[in-house]
């Protein structure tokens, strides 16, 4: 049996959290072409202390409207990281939502696609009661909540919720996406094809898991408030 969190309230287990579009397939992608990590951050400032603390061997993806802020490597794109060269390397990812959907206090994070649900449903059958979340809870991201429903209905056949309702309404996942404000986003941009690209399923074999938190005091650094930012590594059994 594995527990559905729309609200964000702390995980009593394991947690395994969705995220497709804007950053989790990216995420993903990173660590299945060999990068060493990958560090989440809330915004630019916290990415680029990040990126210095890290030094040459850091690679800085962020975007704004379509294009990587000043003094970045490239924007959150499946297709770039196809021409870029990761291996071996830290990278550093603007994304908000996926950083403020886990708390502090978690520690056991496994991070979840559609590109990556096969290892995903694997892994999840050998945790004890995970618990399921969609980026962007308690308002989360419609993207998030239908590759989530893909995930439970494949996890407990017999459920019923939220998002699995939702899938119903969306049984072809390029769709969802497509239909999402996330995907409408990158359709303004003309980036359709990305949408294509993170409607694949179970083309990833890596799980992302959450191996380091690290706290940033707004006095310390000058934020305005305190943040946090995550690393995530290829999980292995």
């Amino acid at each position: 049996m594995c527990r559905v969190d729309l609200c964000l309230r702390p995980s009593p287990g394991p947690l395994i959290l969705v995220e497709v579009l804007p950053a989790g397939s990216v995420l993903t992608r990173l660590l299945a072409l060999g990068a060493k990590g990958v560090w989440v951050a809330p915004g630019p400032k916290v990415a680029r202390l990040l990126a210095e603390s890290l030094g040459k061997e850091a690679l800085l993806l962020g975007e704004v409207e379509g294009f990587p802020p000043e003094g970045f490597h490239g924007r959150l794109s499946l297709l770039d990281l196809e021409k870029t060269e990761v291996k071996g390397k830290e990278a550093v990812l603007v994304a908000p939502f996926l950083n403020a959907s886990v708390l502090p206090e978690e520690r056991e994070v496994y991070l979840a696609s559609l590109r990556n649900a096969k290892a995903v449903v694997g892994l999840a059958k050998t945790l004890p009661n995970p618990t399921l979340r969609p980026s962007g809870a308690p308002e989360p991201l419609l993207s998030a909540v239908v590759a989530l429903g893909f995930l439970q209905k494949r996890l407990s056949p017999e459920a019923q919720s939220l998002a699995t309702a939702l899938l119903k309404a969306f049984p072809d996942p390029q769709e969802a996406l497509f239909q999402s404000p996330e995907g409408q986003a990158l359709h303004k941009e003309g980036r359709t094809e990305e949408l294509a690209w993170a409607s694949l399923i179970g083309v990833d074999p890596v799980v992302p898991r959450l191996a380091e938190t690290r706290f940033f005091p707004k006095e310390t650094y000058g934020l305005s408030q305190n943040r946090y930012a995550q690393r995530y590594v290829a999980w292995s059994g």
